[in-house]
């Protein structure tokens, strides 16, 4: 591992509810307001309910304004030679 990984939080693959508002990096009360995501009940307290990572991610990637609805356009250059920029000579 680099130094600047192991600087880096764990996030379980089900976070309680501060965990999960902290994953989506906002506070608990914020998150109870705006998030869709219900969670899942491991045992019938209020302590049980966990939210899972992967539908928060799910949930943060469809609410990104700067997603692409298609893939970028690609020059003419391209599409004939299916490089990114230069033309390779052979």
């Amino acid at each position: 591992m680099t130094a600047a990984s192991e600087k880096l939080p764990y996030w379980p693959a089900a976070m309680d509810l501060k965990s999960a508002a902290a994953y989506c990096g906002v506070c608990v009360e914020t998150f109870q307001k705006v998030c869709p995501v219900k969670p899942l009940q491991f045992t019938q307290s209020t302590r049980g309910a966990r939210y899972l990572r992967q539908r928060l991610d799910e949930w943060l990637v469809s609410i990104d304004p700067n997603k692409q609805t298609a893939p970028p356009k690609r020059s003419l250059v391209e599409q004939l030679y299916g490089g990114a920029g230069e033309v390779r000579r052979a």
